[in-house]
């Protein structure tokens, strides 16, 4: 992770507490947008690694697909949960297929290199028209 440019990680085998240690890194705050695979009991943790105004993208449930979710710190970080289904690879398979044989190519509006991610982001926000790649080598 480190070389794509991550500032630090938790592992969350070796911190069963894994917020916590969120926290400690961020000085107390939370993160902007946490990505979640695990789903089940763990969204709390979760919750609780967030900011105030902070996302969830729900990608996966490999811990499972039910949660008891404690309701109180979702409410006081006012944090956003959105769920992102992703498909099997043949159905990827079938829509490249597809996208292929009747020539649909995306809209480009800026690409950018990895080093000038953080200007591609910036880009993002102010409202796009098209795609905004950022070039990993």
């Amino acid at each position: 992770m480190k070389k794509l440019g991550a500032v630090s990680g938790v592992n969350y085998r070796t911190f069963p507490r894994w917020e916590e240690e969120v926290l400690k890194l961020t000085g107390g705050k939370g993160v902007d947008l946490l990505l979640d695979v695990a789903g089940g009991e763990g969204l709390n943790q979760s919750i609780l690694a967030t900011k105030a105004a902070g996302k969830i993208a729900q990608i996966g449930f490999l811990t499972g697909q039910t949660t008891t979710l404690s309701l109180m710190p979702l409410i006081f970080r006012q944090t956003t949960i959105r769920g992102i289904a992703v498909a099997p690879r043949s159905s990827f398979d079938r829509m490249s297929d597809f996208l292929n044989e009747h020539a649909i190519r995306p809209v480009i509006d800026q690409t950018y290199s990895f080093e000038d991610a953080h200007k591609a982001f910036e880009h993002l926000a102010r409202g796009a028209f098209g795609k905004v790649v950022i070039k990993v080598s």
